[in-house]
């Protein structure tokens, strides 16, 4: 299959654009947001905090922070700090932590019970990696394009434990999401007891089949653990229908919220094979004398209950990051998906046009969507993301690939990003291109 979108299959892909731009948007907190597009999208550009001299284009690497989500973690900080002497009751915590979780779990499409926050997606990752009685022996099937945070939780149970860390090579780019399961189904043992690989590739921004590889390892007893770092906020899909074991990510990236914050989803059937790596509280048969109890853990939903409940700690940044789901509801998660679709698929019209480009994301309409990933034949990625930075101020990322010395160049675009901004991406590729 060709690696370039023909305009048949722009008009396609982008059929379902236009009926979605008619969507109603709820009313915000503070008034009503834009109801035509060309103002909404004017509108959304100025929420971020953001220099809007530059263009940014690598929300994959760090998303920058909303100013709703900015003002609600100052206000919540000066709020707690305020009332250290009456908010320090584990009641409180807890009431409050079970408030959080609720919100969080209903944006995300999960039970409260089935939530757990951390720092970011990695951490999540790792309490998995680390949680899990895997023996010596017992095999962990992942892929090669693997985000290190990811990959290296499993390689460190490999030295201590003695679990085998079997990577399968995707193809580049990808032609269908068969491609993907039927390479997962091949690479399977009978000592397979982990499938471990991510929602939307953080390399080349493919799409992989969730749902189907889920599926495959629950009807065989293989626990599946998604990385999800690429997928929440730039995605309109729902957990529970991905039927996923644990899925981890952050909020910090296509969420717009504050920085330090993520979560782990921990299917409630899996809580009882999971253990703790940084508990609060843990139920002891016979009972066992503790001097004291954490804060919050007392009637905490269950996951925080178990693995450890960090919102009196992290209160603040969850506030903020509340404050940015808000915000994607208010503007409408398809709207937000069929918009980052929208300049990716114009950034990849334009970026066929130019000479001597591989692109190395899948073409096929559901395949991809806010990340596109390129390389030159003469230029390394982080000598063109070097120059576009210098030269024009926009800021893509230059990243490793295998089997190749001279890397990729990745750029990932979102709701707050222009067509405009694409173009001033594309006279600076062109130019530096031909250096």
């Amino acid at each position: 299959m060709p690696t370039s979108l023909s305009r048949r299959e722009l008009l396609t892909a982008t059929a379902g654009l236009a009926s979605l731009s008619a969507t109603q948007i709820s009313s915000a907190q503070n008034g009503t947001i834009p109801s035509s597009s060309r103002e909404l999208w004017a509108w959304v550009k100025t929420q971020p905090v953001l220099e809007q001299q530059i263009a940014y284009l690598d929300v994959a690497t760090a998303g920058p922070t909303l100013r709703a989500a900015m003002a609600a973690e100052y206000r919540a900080r000066e709020a707690q700090s305020l009332a250290l002497a009456t908010t320090t009751s584990g009641s409180h915590w807890a009431t409050e932590s079970a408030r959080l979780a609720t919100r969080f779990a209903a944006f995300l499409g999960c039970d409260a019970d089935e939530l757990l926050f951390t720092h970011g997606a990695g951490e999540a990752l790792s309490l998995v990696a680390l949680g899990l009685d895997l023996n010596a022996g017992d095999e962990v099937l992942t892929t090669s394009r693997e985000h290190p945070s990811a990959l290296t939780p499993w390689l460190v149970q490999a030295r201590r434990r003695g679990i085998i860390v079997k990577q399968i090579d995707l193809p580049t780019p990808m032609t269908g999401p068969e491609q993907a399961l039927g390479l997962f189904a091949g690479a399977v043992t009978d000592r397979t007891k982990v499938l471990a690989f991510s929602h939307v590739q953080y390399a080349d921004g493919a799409l992989l089949p969730v749902a189907d590889l889920c599926q495959f390892a629950r009807q065989r007893n293989i626990i599946s653990v998604v990385d999800g770092a690429q997928a929440v906020g730039m995605l309109d899909f729902q957990l529970r229908d991905l039927g996923c074991d644990f899925y981890a990510t952050c909020f910090h990236k296509w969420i717009g919220g504050s920085h330090g914050t993520g979560a782990l989803f921990v299917r409630r059937e899996m809580l009882d094979r999971i253990w703790p790596i940084e508990p609060r509280g843990l139920d002891a048969s016979p009972p066992i004398f503790s001097p004291t109890q954490a804060l919050g853990h007392e009637a905490a939903p269950a996951t925080l209950h178990k693995l450890g409940n960090i919102v009196p700690k992290l209160w603040p940044a969850l506030r903020g990051t509340e404050s940015a789901i808000e915000f994607q509801q208010q503007v409408g998660r398809s709207k937000i998906e069929a918009r980052v679709r929208e300049l990716a698929i114009y950034a990849r019209l334009r970026i066929q046009q130019l000479a001597n480009i591989e692109i190395l994301t899948p073409a096929r309409p559901g395949l991809w969507a806010g990340i596109l990933t390129l390389r030159s034949a003469r230029h390394s990625g982080m000598d063109l993301a070097t120059s576009l930075a210098r030269g024009n101020r926009v800021y893509v990322r230059g990243i490793e690939w295998p089997d190749s010395t001279l890397g990729a160049l990745r750029l990932s675009v979102h709701i707050f990003n222009t067509h405009d901004e694409v173009e001033k991406m594309l006279q600076g590729l062109d130019r530096a291109l031909k250096i």
